[in-house]
């Protein structure tokens, strides 16, 4: 695994630890712009800016969607 993507998965671990869930199926709240700057202030990073925040944003996108799926009820029949 590249140093890129190593720094990446565990930027979006540390970021994720923080995340608020909401509503009766507490469905997880996106990583927001402040939660990877406060990680960003305590962890220095080589990657430009916007290239990080796409990055977590895209692999955040991809868990929220997974869990959405299947935490659809199940059909019967």
């Amino acid at each position: 695994m590249s140093w890129v993507a190593s720094e990446i998965i565990e930027a979006y671990y540390v970021i994720g630890r923080g995340r608020q869930f909401v509503g009766a199926s507490c469905s997880p709240m996106p990583i927001s712009v402040g939660m990877i700057s406060e990680y960003l202030s305590a962890h220095q990073s080589s990657i430009d800016r916007r290239e990080f925040d796409a990055v977590i944003f895209a692999i955040d996108d991809e868990f929220r969607a997974k869990w959405a799926e299947s935490s659809k009820p199940k059909e019967n029949g």
